[in-house]
């Protein structure tokens, strides 16, 4: 299986988990937020090692970041439900609070700073989202979900937002004021992170259900298709618009690199039946046909590839099928498996996405396309810097910082 990826530095030293980074595009520095309470910014030295140019405690532990390389603007958001914004001074040496939001009474789960609109959006677990502009600080909207928020990005004026149920809900802000577009429901576990291709404008989301989900937002026919790779809970995704890349992390350490510029398969809505639909034998909740039958009632699976609910007689054949989502092997009908035996020219594969084990689980992560770097931090609250450029080809002249 080919690497996509090469480890280019270590940064050790955090006491304590890693809830954000976020890799510097136009320099060479990580900011990261901890349950120690810190906020820092690492930079390059003239060694090659990362060393802490900033490094802030806040008053409770920060849970999600957001910087604006443009304005030098940090967004801080906090446990407690509290918004900092800092002004960092142009040599990276200092921030200095400039103001602060009580505009939640549960952890914040999501940050964003529209410059365009000039407006900041919060998200939280209190199942609230709100926004306030940056110019005077007034709020100026709000929206509340049924469920926690726990996943938000923003391409205006559209906002997508992730909650505990497993939803994803589309709002549209017009005037500053919300319309609910749509809520996508198919995760059966609450979303873990919403990553947006807006070139393509398809949205992902990754689940504590191990699913990855691209939803096909510009397309208009509410087509979805499943990313299956990940034998753990999804904690991060990364979206590489140009490069035609998605890449996403999970709590085991898998780190994957998927080809998205590629025909997809939706995958088939799973059928329901009282007996198995190939043999006709009954599940073991169809008491009549049990007791008509005298016999004993089988476990329903269901085919991957086709949705048909069988027994495990007649579901007794595992493959990948990369064109489906499927990178691991799952379970297929005896029908499907004859088919793609009679027929592989039919039935590409070949894989489309590529592993990496990185051996810790991966809290958070951020990419620089343009650089073609990555950055990761883990359960063992260590942060490593990924060069990406095999997958993530930077253009011409533009270099690696």
């Amino acid at each position: 299986m080919p690497i996509f990826s090469a480890l280019l530095h270590k940064i050790a030293g955090h006491v304590a988990r890693i809830n954000d980074v976020i890799l510097l595009s136009k320099d060479e520095g990580v900011w990261t937020a901890s349950d120690d309470r810190s906020v820092r910014l690492y930079l390059k030295r003239d060694n090659d090692q990362f060393w802490p140019s900033i490094h802030h405690f806040m008053p409770v532990a920060p849970t999600c970041l957001f910087y604006s390389e443009e304005t030098y603007k940090l967004l801080v958001g906090l446990i407690n439900g509290n918004v900092y914004e800092f002004n960092v001074a142009d040599d990276f040496n200092s921030m200095t609070e400039s103001r602060k939001w009580t505009c939640h009474a549960g952890p914040i789960s999501g940050l964003g700073f529209a410059l365009s609109s000039e407006l900041i959006f919060s998200c939280s677990r209190d199942k609230s989202i709100v926004w306030h502009c940056s110019e005077n600080s007034n709020k100026v909207g709000s929206y509340l979900l049924e469920n926690s928020c726990t996943a938000m990005v923003i391409d205006l004026p559209f906002v997508f937002v992730g909650d505990h149920g497993g939803h994803v809900t589309v709002l549209r802000i017009i005037d500053n004021q919300p319309n609910l577009v749509s809520k996508l429901s198919a995760h059966t576990n609450s979303i873990t992170s919403l990553t947006w291709d807006g070139n393509k404008k398809v949205l992902y989301s990754g689940s504590s259900d191990h699913l990855i989900i691209m939803w096909d937002i510009g397309g208009g026919k509410g087509e979805a298709y499943e990313l299956n790779g990940h034998n753990g809970k999804v904690t991060t995704l990364c979206a590489a618009p140009a490069a035609k890349r998605l890449f996403s992390a999970d709590e085991h350490g898998k780190l994957m690199c998927w080809d998205m510029d590629v025909r997809r398969v939706e995958t088939p809505e799973w059928k329901t039946s009282d007996c198995c639909q190939k043999c006709n034998q009954p599940f073991f909740w169809n008491l009549q046909a049990m007791w008509q039958r005298k016999v004993v009632g089988l476990r329903q699976h269901h085919c991957r590839t086709c949705g048909s609910a069988v027994c495990g007689s007649c579901c007794d054949n595992w493959t990948t099928y990369p064109p489906m989502g499927y990178e691991t092997k799952v379970r297929i009908c005896n029908d499907c498996a004859g088919r793609m035996k009679e027929n592989p020219g039919n039935f590409d594969l070949t894989p489309l996405a590529i592993p990496h084990e990185i051996r810790t689980g991966i809290t958070a992560m951020h990419l620089q396309e343009t650089l073609g770097l990555l950055v990761t931090s883990g359960q063992n609250r260590v942060v490593m810097i990924w060069d990406v450029r095999s997958v993530c080809s930077a253009p011409s002249g533009s270099g690696s910082h």
